[in-house]
């Protein structure tokens, strides 16, 4: 029986050691890109009208990765949805907008959450500029419809 606990935990220190080294690609990639920071930002209001209801910024980090994150100011109702758009002109990639739900973001943000990014892109072309934009939408059961937008100054 001892001969089986010794077995037993050591089968789970085994696993644990797995578990740890098993590390997703982008905490290794934040951790070695330290330094993110908002370069630009700008307030979310709906239909263009004061309150803001949260910001949509423009995010560097030492790596020169960009990305365009949208952080609204309470957790989204059950008919409400938001996201963000990183939209990156001059370069190879003029033109291209990548959303929060585009491959490497964390997806729009819907009821019950107040962020979302979209994926980094790393960049270090001085012809290129970015900028932030945040899409605010709401369904009734009619479909979505954008409530409002807005965008960070374009910048390097």
């Amino acid at each position: 029986m001892k001969t089986l606990g010794i077995l037993l935990s050591t089968a789970g220190l085994a696993g644990a050691g797995t578990i740890a080294l098993a590390l997703p690609a982008q905490a290794v990639e934040e951790a070695s890109c330290p330094g993110a920071k908002p370069i630009s930002s700008a307030q979310i209001f709906r239909d263009n009208k004061p309150p803001g209801w949260g910001d949509v910024k423009l995010m560097r980090d030492s790596c020169s990765q960009y990305w365009a994150e949208v952080v609204m100011d309470a957790k989204l109702p059950s008919y409400a949805m938001t996201s963000a758009y990183l939209v990156q002109t001059g370069g190879s990639n003029n033109g291209r907008m990548l959303s929060c739900d585009s491959s490497g973001g964390t997806g729009a943000v819907v009821a019950g959450q107040r962020t979302c990014r979209t994926p980094k892109v790393k960049s270090r072309d001085t012809s290129t500029t970015f900028t932030a934009v945040a899409r605010e939408f709401r369904n009734f059961g009619s479909g979505w419809d954008k409530i409002s937008e807005n965008r960070t100054a374009r910048t390097r």
